[in-house]
């Protein structure tokens, strides 16, 4: 395995782990409780620390598109501060 493609696999997995951790701790509010909210923030935490885990351990080779990708959800996930329930109606309008 080269250089590059190590990189690639530990950029995608530290991402995966970032992302993960992010949604683990977002503050709730309280007032406005949904129930399907939180379960969807907790899927896509258990969703992304499952590949992240997943790609370290392995070691698997990813693609440049993967760890792009992961990197972009990451940044979204921590810019957001973790409520991916914002994300989901910017992009659905």
């Amino acid at each position: 395995m080269t250089f590059e493609m190590a990189a690639l696999v530990w950029v995608t997995g530290v991402a995966h782990l970032i992302s993960a951790f992010r949604l683990a701790c977002y503050q709730r509010d309280e007032l406005r409780y949904n129930w399907r909210d939180r379960i969807l923030i907790s899927l896509c935490g258990a969703v992304f620390c499952h590949a992240g885990i997943d790609v370290l351990l392995t070691f698997l080779p990813v693609s440049p598109w993967h760890a792009g990708v992961s990197v972009f959800s990451c940044v979204m996930i921590v810019r957001s501060s973790g409520n991916i329930i914002v994300l989901w109606h910017a992009f659905k309008h």
